[in-house]
Order: C-alpha cells, then structure tokens, then sequence
C-alpha cells in the first residue's frame, strides 16, 4: 500500500496532426486541472502540431503556473482559428480543394511559389504566447524537460530540439509540412521538415534525458491522434490515401514504444541503477476524420476537437487517479 502512495514521474508525449492537434491541447488542459497529487510531470515531447502543445504547457510549468498552461493553450487555438469573414472563406475553399484532391485530378503547387504567409502568421503567434528569450533563465536543473522532433531534410536524420535551446525557429521546423511550408533554415544547423518524418513523438529519448533509474519516468503518457484502427477497408482514393498517411505516421511511434517494451523485456539483464520498468499509457483520438481536416481551421472544428479531447481525458484519469 505505501508504495502505490509513491508519486510516480509521468512523461507525456504529443503526436503531431494539424488541426486534430486541438484534441492534445484539450487532453493537456484537463490532465493539467486535476490535482495529481501522485504524478509528477517531468518531460513533455511533441511534433508537430503536439510540438505546440508540449512547449505552450511546458513554458507554463518553468513558470510552476498550470492554469497559465490552460490560458495558453486556449489562448493559441482560438487564435488559430479562422474566425473572421475572410479567413473562413479562405480555410472552406483549402478545404475543399484539398478533398477534390482525392477523386479529381488538381494540380500541386509548391510552397516555393508563394509567400510564407502562413510561417509569418505562426511565427507570431507563437511569439505572442510564448517569450522565448525568457526561455534560457527559466530553465534549471530541476526544471521539466521539453523535446521537440524534426528531420533534416538532405541528409534524412532525426533531430530533437531540446530544453534552453527551443526557439520559435525550432518549433516551427517541426511543423514543417512540406506540401504547406518551405522547409525551414536553422543557421548552419540545417534545413528541416515536419518531425512527423521522424519521431512522432520522440519517446526513447526520455530514457535518454535521464541517466538513472531512479530520475527516469516512471510512466509515459501517450497523446495519439493517428488512428490506430480502422473499421472499414478504404477503398475510395481520397480514403486511401488518408490511411496510408495514418500508418506511415504511426510507423516511428511503433517503433518508439517497441523499444521501450524490449527494454522492459530485458531488465533482468540490464544494470538496475539505469534501468526500470517504464509503463505506457495512451490517450486516443478515436474519430474517423479525414487527413484534409488536419488543415481545417473552422472555429465549430477546433472547439470540437478541443473538448473531445478533455472528454478522452477525464475517461483516461478515472483509470488513474
């Protein structure tokens, strides 16, 4: 009984998926408004979209300011959102044209010949919630820790951002979409795409970010927005396609948590002072939606997505408080 009283360290992770990433932020907003008392958050990860998420709650907890983290996250979608009569207009014809995509021959027009509107619009949106030259003070030993996913694009590696050295620049390579965005230039560091090509989200790392046993996450929440079932076989090329998108997303996080099993499977093996069991839970974005929905900005949207993702939050928690 005393050692089911220990508070555990919890490490949650954010998969990357556009606009479905307003259902991270609603999981976010809920698991931050419970007390917890038993669970420590001690390493936030994200790509993409859930890049987004995790940094918005982490700068909030440097601050040690969880309802700053709520107030974020709300702040950043409903921003997000394409709320005036020109921007709903614009997101209802991107819409559109992106689902005739999958039954009518449409030309693609590369991100290279047009302004980047939308990289100077999230720029400073970013920039407007989070102050990222307070990042490298806030920052301590103690302090949670924040990995970001991306991929440089000539020479194919995985890359995670971390910790003091997050900048606006560094999230936004992580939201690189490369159909939507130019791929994104860090100085000499390299030229980078949407993490989603990688880890999505990176999740070994935290046994990485954590040399002992003892400072290791004891479990790993898991916010997953590809779904990892289907009912139905797709058969029209638009449904297809969108599946295959969703596998091929969900690819590397196999890949993540496989490694995590096969290193619990090996315990018996391993030196006890770096290694432990490490528990994965998932919360899950189970709606059967389209991959063009991943760009619509529609307020009723956003606001849907959101709630559905505190309503999956609070079924998670009544299995863990």
């Amino acid at each position: 009984m005393e050692r089911e009283r220990e508070t555990k360290r919890v490490a949650i992770a954010c998969q990357g998926g556009g606009s479905h990433s307003a259902f991270t932020a609603g999981v976010l907003t809920r698991l931050l408004a419970e007390k917890l008392e038993r669970y420590e958050i001690v390493a936030l990860s994200g790509t993409s979209g859930g890049a987004i998420c995790a940094l918005l709650v982490w700068y909030a907890l440097l601050k040690d300011d969880r309802e700053e983290a709520a107030r974020l996250l709300d702040s950043f979608w409903e921003s997000v959102s394409a709320s005036s009569p020109k921007e709903r207009v614009t997101n209802d014809l991107s819409v559109e044209a992106g689902r005739m995509q999958g039954s009518v021959a449409t030309p693609l027009v590369t991100p290279y010949l047009y302004p980047e509107w939308a990289k100077e619009g999230l720029t400073e949106l970013l920039e407007e919630v989070v102050d990222f030259g307070e990042i490298p003070r806030l920052v301590t030993g103690s302090s949670p820790k924040l990995l970001i996913g991306a991929v440089e694009v000539r020479s194919g590696e995985f890359e995670v951002f971390r910790d003091a050295e997050i900048t606006a620049e560094k999230i936004l390579a992580s939201c690189a979409l490369p159909v939507l965005f130019r791929a994104v230039r860090i100085g000499d560091e390299g030229v980078y795409w949407d993490g989603l090509f990688s880890q999505n989200p990176p999740i070994r790392d935290f046994m990485r970010e954590f040399p002992d046993a003892t400072t290791k996450p004891d479990e790993i929440w898991l916010i997953q927005i590809n779904p990892q079932r289907r009912e139905h076989e797709p058969t029209a090329m638009a449904d297809i396609l969108n599946r295959r998108g969703e596998l091929a997303g969900n690819l590397s996080l196999h890949q993540e948590i496989d490694f995590l099993h096969e290193i619990n499977g090996l315990l018996p093996y391993l030196p006890k002072d770096r290694y432990k069991h490490i528990e994965v839970r998932k919360i899950e974005m189970l709606r059967e939606l389209d991959a063009v929905s991943k760009m619509d900005r529609r307020p009723s949207f956003i606001r849907g997505m959101f709630a559905y993702g505190e309503e999956q939050a609070e079924r998670f928690l009544e299995g863990v408080s």
